[in-house]
């Protein structure tokens, strides 16, 4: 499987190959059928799960090295408050200073503003 993307098209096409070998199946064999394809659907359904998860730690990952790259950055530029942590009171201390820094720019840009 190639993603999140396919999941719906995957589970519509399992749906599909089910009911059309429920249709050709004959009486007697139909729970016998039935309790294969739900083998089947439970286990695509774990395949999906399995997936999702490895693609959001994926995500998470590539997120902590963003922040990691970013707290570098800022205390290469000498930004007061900023190295690389992973503790979140550190973290959350990093992301007020950030939040503090752009409503100063915000309020120096306005004020540029009113003076031109």
């Amino acid at each position: 499987m190639s993603g999140p993307a396919l999941v719906p098209g995957l589970k519509q096409e399992l749906f599909h190959r089910h009911k059309e070998a429920q249709q050709c199946c004959r009486p007697h064999n139909l729970p016998l059928l039935r309790a294969a394809q739900q083998r089947e659907m439970e286990a695509v359904e774990q395949r999906i799960r399995e997936e999702q998860r490895m693609m959001d730690e994926k995500i998470v990952l590539e997120l902590d090295q963003k922040v990691i790259d970013q707290q570098s950055t800022l205390e290469k530029a000498g930004v007061s408050g900023f190295y690389i942590t992973t503790n979140p009171q550190e973290l959350t201390l990093q992301m007020n200073l950030l939040e503090l820094i752009r409503k100063l720019q915000q309020k120096e840009s306005e004020s540029e503003k009113a003076f031109s």
